[in-house]
Parts: C-alpha cells; sequence; structure tokens
C-alpha cells in the first residue's frame, strides 16, 4: 500500500517501534497507531465536530455520553473488552491495531475514513528447512534485543519476572548481549510458586531481583483510593479492563524508589500467543474446517469471564455474526484457515486491547516501557512459520529453554520446566473435562460446594480487593477472576 496521502517522507507503515501519529497536511487529518495499538486513540464526530485523544474519557465527556451501549456491555462482562472500533460508550470509537483514519476536518460535513494497512496474518510455505529457520528465528529474537537496547540507552531495564518463558527469554538474551543495567522484579503472597521460580531464574542468570509483596490487607487499602480509580478509569480507555495485576507492585516500587525515574520497563508481552500457543487443538487436528468451528472456538476461549445465562440476553446466534463481522472472513475450508483467523481475531481484540495495553500502568507512573516481542521483526518472522512448528508453541520453547541452557548457570541435571508447565496441566485437564459434559457438570458442581465453605485465595491476593460475600457469590455463579473484575468495574462506573 502507498503511504497515506503520498506522503514520501513519513513511509510509518514500515517502521519498527511503538508509536500512535497525528499530522496534518493542508484540510486532511491524518492518525494512525502501529501494529498492536500499543498507545491507543479514541475519537468521535459528533454533527459537525471531530474529536480525537488518547484518553477516552476526554472523548466521552466532549460528546456527552453518559449511558453505556449495552451489547458492548454485555461483551465487556463476557470478555473483558469491546471489540471492533467500539467502546462502552457508543459515540467513543477507538483505532484498531494496525488502522488509520483520515477526515477532512475543514469540510462542512466532515466524511471520515478508517483503513488497515496491516493484519497479524501468516502465509504457509510449501516446503520449508526447519534448521534454516531456527537460525532465522536466533537472528530475529536477537534483532529485537538489539532494538531494545539501542532504545534504553544505558538505562535500567526493569523486567517483571515471571514463572514463565517469554519474561525468561527477554532476560536471557539481555545476558547473552552483555547488558548490565537490569532489575527483574515479581510479586505476590510470600512462598507463592510463580516468584520461587523468578527467583531461581534471576539467580541463575545473575541478575538483581526484587520481591514485592501481595496481601488482602494491601489490596484492600489501595483499592479504596482515589488513585486507584483513576489509573483504572485512565488505563480502561471504556474498551477492556485495566491491567492491575503489576499495578500494585508498580505502585510500591515507585513509592519506595526500588527503581531508577527513567527506567523502562520490559515485559513479556506476548511470546507464547506470537508462536502459535493460542491455536485451537481443532485447528491442527482436522484437515477441514468452517466457520462454525471459528465461532465456537473465539466463544469458548474468549466469551467465557462470566455465565451467558447471568450478562446477556443476545442469542449464540447473535454473538456468531459479531464475531464473523470482526474476524472479516466469508469462508473457512481447512484448519490452516482456522488457526490464521483464529490468531488474528485474537491479536487485534485480546492481544492489542487488553493484553499489550498493560503498559498503561508503566505510563501511569511515569516510566517508560518496550514490548521486544512484539517487534516488528521478531513478528514478522513467526507470519512466515509453518502451522507445523508453531502448534503448541513448543518449537519455541525448546528455543527458550536451550537459550536459558546456554546462557544461565544451571547444572544439567536440572529440570527447566516453570510455572506455565503447572499451568498447562490445569489446562489439558480442564480441555479433557470439557469433552465429557458429564464429568464437567459434575467437577462444576464439586467446584461450587468448595467454594461456599472455603474462601478461595489467589497468589495474587485478589480477593482482597472486593466485599469477600459478593465474592464469593459470583464464584460461585461460575465467574472468572477477570469477570468479576470485570462485574465490579462495571458497577462502580455506572453509579
Amino acid at each position: 500500500m502507498e503511504p497515506v496521502g503520498n506522503h514520501q517522507s513519513y513511509c510509518w507503515q514500515q517502521q519498527n517501534g511503538f508509536y500512535a501519529l497525528v499530522w496534518e497536511r493542508g484540510s486532511q487529518l491524518y492518525a494512525a497507531v502501529d501494529h498492536i495499538r500499543s498507545i491507543p486513540l479514541f475519537y468521535a464526530l459528533k454533527g459537525s465536530v471531530f474529536y480525537l485523544s488518547d484518553d477516552a474519557e476526554w472523548v466521552r465527556e466532549q460528546v456527552g455520553n453518559t449511558t453505556m451501549d449495552e451489547i458492548a456491555k454485555e461483551e465487556f462482562q463476557l470478555t473483558g473488552y469491546v471489540t471492533g472500533q467500539d467502546t462502552l460508550y457508543p459515540d467513543v470509537k477507538q483505532l484498531q491495531a494496525g488502522e488509520f483514519l483520515t477526515i477532512n476536518t475543514r469540510a462542512e460535513t466532515p466524511q471520515l475514513k478508517t483503513e488497515r494497512y496491516y493484519r497479524f496474518l501468516h502465509t504457509e510455505p510449501e516446503n520449508y528447512d526447519e534448521q534454516a529457520l531456527y537460525q532465522q528465528l536466533d537472528a530475529a529474537a536477537l534483532a529485537s534485543i538489539d532494538n531494545l537496547i539501542r532504545y534504553a540507552n544505558g538505562r535500567q531495564i526493569v523486567i517483571p519476572l515471571s514463572g514463565g518463558y517469554d519474561s525468561r527469554l527477554i532476560a536471557t538474551l539481555l545476558k547473552r548481549r552483555g547488558y548490565e543495567n537490569i532489575l527483574t522484579f515479581t510479586y505476590g503472597v510470600p512462598g507463592n510458586k510463580e516468584s520461587a521460580y523468578s527467583k531461581k531464574v534471576a539467580d541463575a542468570l545473575g541478575l538483581k531481583w526484587h520481591f514485592v509483596e501481595y496481601s488482602n490487607e494491601f489490596w484492600r487499602q489501595a483499592w479504596q483510593t482515589e488513585e486507584r480509580w483513576q489509573y483504572q478509569k485512565w488505563a480502561s480507555g471504556w474498551n477492556s479492563i485495566a491491567h492491575v495485576q503489576d499495578w500494585l507492585a508498580v505502585k510500591i516500587l515507585k513509592k519506595n524508589s526500588i527503581v531508577k525515574n527513567d527506567s523502562i520497563f520490559v515485559p513479556g508481552h506476548t511470546g507464547d500467543f506470537i508462536s502459535g500457543g493460542h491455536i485451537p487443538d481443532i485447528a491442527v487436528k482436522n484437515k477441514k474446517s468452517s466457520l462454525r468451528e471459528l465461532s465456537e472456538s473465539i466463544k469458548k476461549k474468549h466469551y467465557s469471564l462470566a455465565p451467558k445465562d447471568e450478562v446477556t440476553k443476545k442469542t449464540e446466534q447473535e454473538w456468531t455474526e459479531r464475531i464473523f463481522k470482526r474476524a472479516e472472513q466469508g469462508t473457512i475450508a481447512i484448519g490452516q484457515d482456522l488457526a490464521n483467523i483464529f490468531e488474528k481475531w485474537e491479536w487485534q481484540e485480546r492481544q492489542a486491547k487488553f493484553i499489550c495495553n498493560s503498559v498503561r500502568v508503566y505510563e501511569f507512573y511515569g516510566y517508560d516501557w518496550w514490548m521486544p516481542l512484539w517487534d516488528k521483526e521478531f513478528v514478522k518472522f513467526w507470519q512466515a512459520v509453518p502451522l507445523e512448528l508453531r502448534k503448541g508453541k513448543q518449537w519455541y520453547l525448546e528455543f527458550v529453554k536451550a537459550q536459558y541452557s546456554d546462557w544461565a548457570d544451571v547444572k544439567d541435571e536440572e529440570p527447566l520446566n516453570n510455572a506455565s508447565d503447572e499451568v498447562g496441566l490445569k489446562s489439558i485437564i480442564k480441555k479433557i473435562l470439557y469433552k465429557n459434559k458429564f464429568l464437567y457438570k459434575i467437577t462444576n458442581k464439586l467446584y461450587r460446594i468448595f467454594i461456599k465453605n472455603n474462601t478461595i485465595k489467589s497468589h495474587l491476593a485478589f480477593e482482597g480487593r472486593y466485599p469477600v460475600e459478593e465474592y464469593e457469590i459470583l464464584l460461585r455463579k461460575g465467574y472468572q477472576s477477570n469477570g468479576i473484575y470485570a462485574y465490579f468495574y462495571l458497577c462502580e462506573s455506572e453509579c
């Protein structure tokens, strides 16, 4: 595609990095967000007046929206975000990942047009050399880290080091490149397994490590502040639940001057997705596929934060039609098609609006950020990797394990598993149970009985944010953790 408005000097579609752009040429105004919507832009056209901002609340105030759109609200409760260009308020829109808009600002009746210049889609090679691809993966991973190092320019790099593989890969590659100004941190209740794995990785790589303690009481005190609500409202963009998992940790790190003021936070978003970890099993097992299977796969994975009978008045067919509209796909014939469009849908909805939007927490406290695993060179590589190597992200995991083994101080006999492996086992068990409806119902009943007689405690002490009785009622009804979060956020927003 040609540069917008033939701006030869602006070939921004080819630029790497993370950005949002707004510029004017003559009577035309242009705006664009990058390939992952890392810096969101919101807009509204009300009568003859056009509004554009990086603050959705400001746009909402300008157009005077006070009532949420009911369909958007139901979707938000089911998924944690609103799909497409919509937000919770009917006149407030957003640019989607890889999208730009143009508008004639001087016209009596402004005409607004949006267009996608990028979509996260794959090209399936007819033949491939796995060894050559592995070398290309190594080169792409190092290129993404080199771009981070150039951007950091000696500043302190702060890594939220979980028990997973993605943040481990970033830390390992920085070690490989010899970058020294690094601090890793983790958080949760004392003794949690995620933090134990995190410390093990940091120690093996010789990196500084800091633990931020969470508790019900810490959450309770922080959650009642105006600061929390201002962050939550701004970071959500009236489009997704704001990321709060790191919020308390970053707040405490800032208060106690643990990190430097010019630090750059580098989270591990989102290697497991880019490398194929979210591809539905059915796309790999079945040669033939269909739009119905796409819809069912998306609903099963993404429209699951709350029980539908509690939340929505829309029929399954109505949700299916909404999913098809966002998928922008007329037909699906084979499993490769299903994998491709499923990932494209998740990229523009969950990854862009919820996962990568989590960097707002660093901005809120005045810090910089970078996402090397969404570096364009790294993403472009994965868009050409065959489905056979992407399924179950196993090829990627083997690469991470090899890197870590080469650069970490670990014994040969020491297992390279982590907390993600345990989560994966739970996921497999859940899938087995889901296929057997009888076992699934029995397990669900037993789980709800357990909840009724016990207070469920997470390793992040999230339950401290909510009234205990109401929290447990929602759990018994079948709300997931983020579904409970969405429920209380909607309640608070409409007060």
